[in-house]
């Protein structure tokens, strides 16, 4: 039988829409580009990493399709919490082995046509100001063949989202894989489409600090 996908599971769906209701009462919140995301197919989300809560709006801001995510090994080792992470899309990725068994994880769900999400700088920036992108997003591309969308999460002053501040958070269009001219396995081409991908992001971020800053109530 045919694998049924972008189906919600059952938490994910209500984990959404829960946490949807908290944002219209902690966040004054903006979700851009929307209609940008692809409905069906592979697509890696490729985006800034400013907070521990960036997944979980994403997971939020992305419509119809459930997202997964990488999370650190060491929160699967309790059963009843790892089953709830997994229903909530995350799988492990370990330090310790290079993250070998997340990347092939991330490949598997690539390949199955669902979204899997990256945050290709590697860890979180705590001023908000974009940090150099490694090359595993291209390398997953390459593998792949995938779609890429770029999007850009930040709050007011261009620093991570708090409580009771402004938040944006800016889908961009979707990067076919025939354009990003990955015609090669090379670490030099992976570096290059990685950054070339991230200004995109970055490009994202701008528009929506403007946003935030000149044009809040007209958006």
């Amino acid at each position: 039988m045919a694998k049924k996908r972008n189906r919600l599971s059952w938490w994910y769906f209500l984990a959404k829409y829960v946490m949807l209701f908290f944002f219209k009462i902690l966040h004054p919140y903006r979700i851009l580009g929307r209609e940008n995301m692809p409905r069906s197919g592979k697509v890696l989300v490729c985006s800034n990493h400013v907070t521990l809560g960036d997944p979980i709006y994403l997971g939020c801001a992305i419509p119809g399709r459930q997202l997964h995510y990488m999370a650190k090994a060491e929160l699967f080792k309790n059963k009843l919490i790892g089953g709830f992470l997994k229903s909530l899309g995350a799988f492990p990725i370990s330090r310790g082995t290079g993250g070998a068994q997340g990347i092939q994880t991330a490949i598997r769900l690539l390949e199955d046509e669902e979204v899997v999400c990256m945050f290709p700088e590697g860890t979180r920036s705590k001023t908000g100001e974009p940090l150099n992108p490694k090359t595993g997003l291209a390398m997953l591309a390459y593998k792949t063949q995938c779609t890429i969308v770029p999007v850009s999460i930040i709050g007011e002053g261009g620093k991570p989202p708090k409580i009771f501040k402004k938040m944006v958070i800016n889908i961009g269009k979707p990067i076919p894989f025939e354009e990003l001219g990955l015609t090669e396995e090379s670490n030099m081409l992976y570096r290059r489409v990685s950054r070339e991908v991230f200004e995109h992001v970055k490009a994202l971020r701008a528009e929506s600090l403007d946003i935030i800053e000149n044009r809040w109530k007209s958006v």
